[in-house]
């Protein structure tokens, strides 16, 4: 008899503590970390301060580039709202053709503008959700190159720019490691005075949405 109420009682433990487990792994906070690899679309906030100096019209400036988006993101502290600490690699870029010339205007060659940015910019950030899908916001101070200009000339990037980053997103998971993750970011780029070898350049500001998948 004690027999079988110690089994009755076993059974009946491990049925109680079965959902608890369940409701544990899909409750589990954020993290513990996140490998993200997303293209990117920008919209590049040009100015004639820019293209000026560079022999450019506003024109031949591209007005969106496209490019890679890459991070790394650890969640030292994980709880209803998690703590997170990364940096993101931004490689981003593109080219503008010029139009077509005026009729009667002397012919010239049709080099299209460039305009790149490059960067390593680290982001902290809070979180809200589980491990199976969350969302944050968040931002971070780092810096950034970028280098604007006639495709075809010799161009070199900037000195590092002080870079601010200010965002969010979120993720998804479709399998236990890999998630579809989505993210909308504004940068702002210093401006940089005229060096003797640098033509200097004026505040750039850049809105970044990126797509792709995270791995845990």
């Amino acid at each position: 008899m004690r027999a079988a109420f110690r089994a009755l009682l076993l059974v009946s433990v491990c049925l109680l503590a079965a959902p608890a487990a369940v409701s544990a792994q899909v409750t589990a906070p954020p993290g513990p970390f996140v490998i993200d690899l997303r293209g990117a679309y920008s919209s590049v906030g040009r100015s004639e301060e820019l293209a000026s100096p560079r022999g450019l019209a506003l024109g031949e400036l591209p007005k969106s580039v496209l490019g890679l988006d890459a991070g790394v993101h650890v969640y030292p502290v994980r709880g209803k709202v998690t703590l997170g600490l990364g940096a993101s690699l931004l490689m981003i870029g593109g080219t503008q053709t010029p139009g077509e010339p005026e009729e009667g205007a002397v012919d010239a060659p049709i080099t299209p503008g460039e305009f790149r940015v490059r960067g390593i910019v680290p982001q902290l950030s809070l979180n809200f959700g589980s491990s199976r899908g969350w969302s944050y916001i968040g931002g971070g101070l780092g810096f950034s190159q970028l280098k604007a200009g006639r495709a075809e000339s010799d161009l070199t990037y900037s000195p590092q720019l002080l870079t601010i980053n200010v965002g969010g997103g979120a993720r998804w998971f479709i399998s236990e490691h890999i998630a579809f993750t989505l993210d909308g970011r504004y940068y702002r780029l210093a401006s940089k005075p005229l060096e003797a070898d640098y033509v200097g350049n004026p505040v750039v500001t850049m809105f970044v949405f990126s797509a792709g998948l995270g791995f845990k």
